[in-house]
């Protein structure tokens, strides 16, 4: 916890980056019913919230304090750390997950990406073995998008990730340092390099 108020105490000093201590403004930007965010069971809240640019991208760097289940269950909060990075225009709603992070934060209320069509028909692939769980809102976009190169990209940064519209939401777990979310903003910035040139001529999706 020390190493992350110097981290924010650097960062705030800092004329690159925009700091806010609370930005309830962009957290209402955030679709709040896929991971981290629906991993909560009450009201979340994103803290610390740093802004500037990582990889020729526009970055959110935070921290979400989220509750795993109501306080009369024992319930308990929880820190998880995010970099959303724009993207060039809105996709379908997409996770990917690495498997243990998924596995460790699992819950009946916890949805990867909004509740909707995919449940129906999910993506396969995510069996025994799997290193990453994945799910996409648009089947054939999914089975596009996710090649292997993107999925090994996940596994060996061990971070989820969600498309959300004309965001990239990459997460972890615990309070991590700015230094650390901006390492992640990169990954997630290797993560579009890896992209297939298709996803960006996919049909229009809001």
């Amino acid at each position: 916890m020390f190493e992350v108020r110097r981290s924010i105490r650097r960062f705030r000093e800092d004329p690159d980056w925009v700091y806010e201590k609370h930005s309830t403004a962009d957290y209402a930007e955030f679709d709040k019913r896929g991971y981290p965010f629906s991993i909560e069971a009450g009201n979340g809240a994103l803290r610390d919230v740093l802004r500037g640019t990582v990889a020729g991208y526009p970055v959110t760097l935070g921290h979400v304090l989220v509750r795993t289940r109501p306080p009369s269950r024992g319930g308990a909060l929880h820190d998880f750390s995010i970099a959303a990075l724009d993207l060039p225009r809105a996709l379908p709603a997409t996770a990917v997950t690495y498997r243990r992070l998924a596995a460790k934060w699992r819950a009946d209320s916890a949805w990867p990406i909004p509740p909707g069509i995919w449940e129906q028909h999910p993506l396969p692939g995510g069996g025994p073995g799997a290193q990453v769980e994945r799910v996409c809102a648009d089947y054939e976009f999914g089975e596009m998008l996710i090649t292997d190169e993107v999925k090994q990209l996940t596994a060996q940064a061990e971070i989820g990730w969600r498309i959300d519209r004309a965001r990239l939401i990459g997460w972890t777990d615990g309070r991590r340092g700015y230094e650390e979310l901006i390492v992640l903003a990169e990954r997630l910035a290797a993560l579009v390099a890896a992209f297939p040139a298709a996803t960006w001529q996919w049909r229009e999706w809001s």
